[in-house]
């Protein structure tokens, strides 16, 4: 399921193999997270995973915070993202795979938080009703 998780990003079965290893590489060092009371084993892989990949997404060409996702890089390629629009794009990468908070991202972007907040989760829902 992780595997998939990562392939999706990377549209590349050998890379995301690659990701996949170092990934659990990485997780053999911090065991002890894992058997912190609450803490659920395959959301915490995912979270190591989504950090891994986000210098991925940092060094895609042509891709920034403050631009259009093109549609050359794997996150312009993923149908969700294609349906949201320009705005919704920037808060749903800077928030899901650059983790930056909804302050952060409001600041960078010159909205109150609540504004950003709404388009995150018109974003949710956009991703939840599609097929």
């Amino acid at each position: 399921m992780l595997l998939g998780y990562i392939f999706e990003v990377v549209k590349n079965r050998q890379v995301a193999e690659q990701y996949l290893v170092t990934v659990f590489n990485d997780a053999a060092n911090e065991l002890d997270e894992f058997y912190k009371p609450g803490v659920n084993a395959f959301c915490r892989l995912q979270l190591m995973a989504r950090k891994k990949l986000a210098p991925f997404f940092e060094n895609t060409d042509g891709y920034s915070t403050t631009g259009e996702v093109p549609d050359n890089t794997s996150l312009g390629k993923n149908k969700f993202i294609k349906q949201m629009t320009n705005e919704q794009q920037l808060v749903f990468c800077g928030a899901h795979w650059q983790g930056k908070t909804t302050s952060k991202i409001a600041a960078e972007l010159g909205r109150p938080d609540d504004d950003i907040r709404r388009i995150l989760k018109e974003c949710f829902t956009i991703i939840r009703s599609s097929k």
